[in-house]
């Protein structure tokens, strides 16, 4: 008798062991297949980021993807709002009081939404809203955001952690982008400063499609905005790619130096050169320039120089 009540047991015990078996490998397949809908985005923050040219106008965008195993059979409508509270929680968890970090919300006026919304058709896994943008002008110094959330979704689920997004611009032109590094690209430099030769990593940012900016002599980059006006260039790349050399702040308080043309080795331009081994862009210039701190007129030539890869253009 006991033997059969212990068989019997046994039999429930396992029966049961095989129907939660069964349900569990029903919920796991079920949720493999389900359609689950989220905007792409790069990290914890739901920051997308986007390298764009300096231009009156270029296109970005945002964009949302659909998982599952099989295709969908519906199109799925997104409409997506702004919504700056998202960027004041990013800037208040990422640097608390600290204003002068802050990532700024893309003024209004630089950018046009034609419909805030994202449609992924049916059979298809991602979707796309365009953003139209004026970047000319815009501050290699400065972080630009365009925060965005789903407001709502026409099938399907979506995925709650995935809703919201943060649109983080880089700029770029042919010579630097902001995306390198911390916020520059980073030229290798030699040369002179007066009787004393010079090497120095150097940073270059983008200013705007054919201008970039750096600090005269082998000055270090310092983010305070009066150490920038004060001791920043800018060198405008013409079509035969002569450099024209300007300070960076045109007023009484800006740098005060002279463009020296006519030097063969630092001849004032930017040119491509292959060494036989290795690819460089480089500048070649040549100036004289008053050290903003000791008052001195300092004479200085300099090679500034990026090795890349063509194919990496494009």
């Amino acid at each position: 008798m006991k033997y059969i009540k212990y068989t019997n047991l046994l039999f429930v015990t396992l029966l049961i062991f095989i129907l939660l078996s069964c349900n569990r490998d029903e919920i796991f397949e079920r949720e493999q297949y389900k359609p689950v809908v989220a905007l792409l985005s790069d990290d914890g923050f739901n920051i997308f980021s986007e390298e764009l040219d300096f231009s009156e106008e270029v296109d970005g965008y945002i964009a949302a993807s659909c998982g599952g195993v099989l295709p969908t059979t519906q199109s799925i409508d997104i409409s997506i709002v702004e919504d700056k509270n998202l960027l004041s929680s990013y800037n208040n968890s990422n640097f608390d009081t600290d204003a002068e970090r802050y990532a700024l919300s893309m003024s209004s006026d630089r950018y046009v939404i034609d419909k805030h919304s994202i449609t992924i058709p049916a059979g298809e896994r991602t979707g796309r809203m365009h953003i139209r943008m004026r970047t000319t002008g815009l501050s290699p110094d400065s972080v630009y955001m365009i925060p965005f959330k789903v407001n709502n979704f026409s099938a399907y689920e979506f995925n709650p952690k995935k809703a919201t997004v943060l649109y983080r611009l880089f700029l770029k032109n042919f010579y630097a982008s902001t995306k390198d590094g911390d916020g520059a690209t980073i030229y290798s430099q030699r040369g002179k400063r007066g009787f004393t030769n010079t090497m120095v990593q150097k940073k270059v940012f983008p200013v705007g499609s054919n201008e970039v900016r750096i600090m005269a002599g082998i000055k270090e980059f310092e983010k305070e905005e009066e150490t920038i006006d004060r001791w920043s260039i800018r060198l405008v790349v013409g079509e035969d790619n002569k450099v024209t050399i300007l300070p960076w702040n045109t007023s009484e308080f800006g740098m005060k130096l002279t463009q020296i043309d006519g030097n063969s080795d630092f001849p004032n331009t930017f040119s491509i050169v292959d060494d036989g081994y290795n690819t460089y862009k480089t500048f070649l210039l040549r100036y004289d320039y008053v050290d903003p701190d000791d008052g001195n007129m300092y004479e200085m030539s300099e090679e500034l120089r990026l090795q890349f890869s063509e194919r990496d253009e494009y």
